[in-house]
């Protein structure tokens, strides 16, 4: 009887020390840092209060030429960079350096060869001063923004929403080496370069 007894008390401990492993295991999972290709980008949402605004493939406008930013501004492009997201798929990295005023609307291209292949814009500027930093996704499981040989320049801009006037802008040529595609191009609702990502965790 007593060696039934231990055995019976054995079994418990067991039980209790397979729950313990279990929950630290869960716990570590809990713990780990998001994939940052699927999070939005904290900069962007403190810069502009989103991180989603409206894509246009192909669009017919040009981007606009450098403008010094204003008094009370700063702003400086530091880079435009092929990369890709944390699940494999192609995109572009951008770092700049921005002291804004409230009002104007951010928006960016990306021009090539044959004209403007992106062009985003949304969300309006606060009062910021920082790093703002972002991925666009390039590709998703269908669809691709299909990049012939380069080169390709990224500029972004900030426009008065009222006037159509370019507060400031910058333009740099996107680093790397472009990549073309076979897969589907982008259409309506699609989330190619629609939303601004969040960068590598080396980045940030």
């Amino acid at each position: 009887m007593a060696r039934t007894a231990g055995r019976a008390r054995a079994f418990p401990a067991r039980a209790l020390l397979l729950t313990a492993a279990v929950l630290v295991v869960l716990a570590g999972a809990a713990c780990e840092k998001p994939d940052a290709s699927d999070t939005t980008s904290p900069s962007a949402l403190a810069l502009i209060g989103t991180a989603t605004g409206t894509a246009a493939y192909g669009a017919s406008d040009a981007p606009p030429a450098d403008v010094a930013p204003p008094a009370g501004w700063e702003f400086e492009l530091g880079n435009a960079r092929y990369s890709k997201l944390e699940n494999g798929e192609r995109s572009i990295q951008v770092v700049t350096q921005v002291k804004s005023r409230p009002g104007p609307e951010l928006a960016f291209w990306l021009s090539g060869p044959e004209g403007t292949v992106l062009h985003w814009n949304g969300g309006s500027a606060r009062a910021y001063d920082g790093v703002f930093c972002f991925q666009l996704r390039l590709e998703n499981d269908r669809e691709a923004l299909s990049l012939a040989e380069g080169p390709y320049r990224f500029t972004m801009a900030f426009v008065d929403p009222a006037t159509a006037e370019v507060v400031t802008a910058r333009t740099v040529t996107v680093a790397g080496v472009a990549h073309a595609s076979t897969k589907v191009a982008p259409g309506a609702g699609s989330d190619i370069g629609r939303e601004l990502l969040g960068c590598p965790r080396s980045v940030i």
